[in-house]
């Protein structure tokens, strides 16, 4: 019994830590996206004249870095969120487990001998 109290303490405490993962890394998707958005604009206002689609790959050239911090700060936050999503699912197969048996403990103490 201890042990799946143990355990259940254990994934509870990973699921806090993967909830604070979460939050900075929103926080990381937030500031990415502003950082690129901003550059995105500022590179649509000094692209230089040519064609609409020569224009928009100049303007997708001087902010690839910007786009690809943004795109794994989404990366981690969605491995993260998995994570949690993940220990969730062992927490409840772990209390699942322990309902069963003491649910098991319960019907021998109360079967007839």
């Amino acid at each position: 019994m201890t042990e799946y109290q143990a355990e259940i303490r254990r994934l509870s405490g990973l699921i806090d830590d993967g909830i604070k993962a979460l939050t900075q890394y929103a926080r990381e998707v937030a500031d990415a996206e502003h950082d690129y958005r901003k550059a995105k604009a500022i590179a649509w206002q000094t692209a230089p004249p040519g064609t609409v689609p020569l224009r928009e790959a100049w303007v997708e050239s001087e902010t690839a870095e910007q786009r690809r911090r943004l795109d794994l700060a989404e990366g981690s936050r969605s491995a993260a969120l998995e994570a949690v999503r993940s220990r969730r699912q062992q927490l409840s197969a772990v209390q699942s487990l322990l309902a069963a048996h003491k649910a098991e403990a319960d019907f021998a103490r109360t079967a007839p001998a």
